[in-house]
């Protein structure tokens, strides 16, 4: 993962100026989704923590406060992942498929992704889909599923992700979504689909500008 501390538009804009689309975009993927974080966290918190008088429910948000206070703040980059996969996993243990973890789950993956935890992540987030009901949610859940899983190595698990995606009635990015199909169908060869992606980016998605032109310059190319 790129350490770059500019804002996404800025990083979008500057492979544009550089050219090197390919490898910028793929260094930069997670710096795109990093920003949704306070958004997807305040859309789902919202649902989950308003007007609960439910005494198992509230049993289940004073576990998930503690485990936030303790585990996760205390996580650093010097500390064991898979110390924190495991206390993921034993809190989805102790609350079942309660949705108030959804938050934690994102924020464990993050923290797991920015340190280069890969495989860990991929455990957080599996255990993220099952507690994925809200379509919010799941849209989250997915997009870090694709980053991992590319960065992993793994492009067709990464594309079948992205299709699932683009399958569901919520659209959020969708461009970038495309954009990032264009790209992985282009690393394995496929360049009828890849064409196709980025097609569908500059004719449908002309609202996210940065992304339409990142489509151009791929199409451009090709």
């Amino acid at each position: 993962m790129s350490n770059t501390t500019t804002t996404p538009n800025r990083n979008l804009n500057q492979i544009i100026e550089d050219g090197d689309v390919a490898s910028a975009i793929s260094k930069n993927k997670f710096q795109i989704i990093a920003f949704l974080v306070v958004i997807v966290i305040a859309v789902i918190g919202y649902g989950v923590y308003s007007g609960i008088a439910d005494k198992s429910r509230n049993e289940f948000n004073t576990k998930i406060y503690n485990f936030e206070a303790n585990d996760l703040k205390n996580f650093t980059d010097k500390s064991d992942p898979k110390v924190l996969v495991l206390a993921i996993e034993n809190m989805y243990k102790a609350v079942g498929n309660y949705p108030g973890l959804v938050p934690v789950i994102i924020k464990s993956s993050d923290l797991l992704m920015s340190g280069q935890h890969l495989n860990e992540a991929l455990e957080v987030l599996t255990i993220g889909q099952n507690l994925s009901k809200n379509e919010y949610a799941e849209y989250f859940i997915l997009t870090r599923l694709a980053v991992v899983y590319e960065d992993l190595g793994q492009d067709q698990n990464a594309i079948n992700t992205l299709e699932k995606m683009n399958a569901k009635s919520l659209k959020i990015f969708e461009g970038k979504n495309y954009l990032d199909l264009g790209r992985l169908y282009l690393k394995l060869g496929n360049k009828d689909k890849a064409k196709a992606s980025f097609t569908y980016v500059v004719e449908k998605a002309k609202d996210e500008g940065e992304f339409v032109k990142l489509a151009k310059l791929y199409l451009s190319k090709m």
